[in-house]
């Protein structure tokens, strides 16, 4: 369903994490798209979840797609997560989870 054609390492990323973190609901989201408040709710708090994760790898040099330092990332993350979840009706949702963090 996702497309993340203009930063497409921004689905490795998300698609690693939620391996790395036990959390297939979010590549499962990824793939099947969200449908409801509560999956973009699910889905936008496992994105700064794993925001947090990448600031823990980058403290303990934890290689991750071939970098211990993801951080120039987190700009197209923002893109394209808006903009998924934008697509889907649910960027009032991804609004609020940020305003929270």
């Amino acid at each position: 369903m996702s497309e993340f054609s203009r930063y497409p390492h921004v689905k490795k990323l998300i698609e690693y994490y939620s391996e790395d973190m036990n959390r297939a609901e979010a590549a499962e989201l990824l793939e099947s798209g969200v449908k409801t408040t509560e999956e973009a709710e699910i889905f936008s708090r496992f994105i700064w979840a794993m925001l947090d994760q990448m600031s823990t790898d980058e403290e303990n040099n934890k290689r991750v797609l071939g970098s211990t330092d993801n951080s120039s990332m987190i700009p197209d993350i923002d893109y394209e997560v808006s903009l998924f979840l934008s697509n889907s009706g649910f960027e009032a949702v991804w609004d609020k989870v940020c305003d929270e963090n």
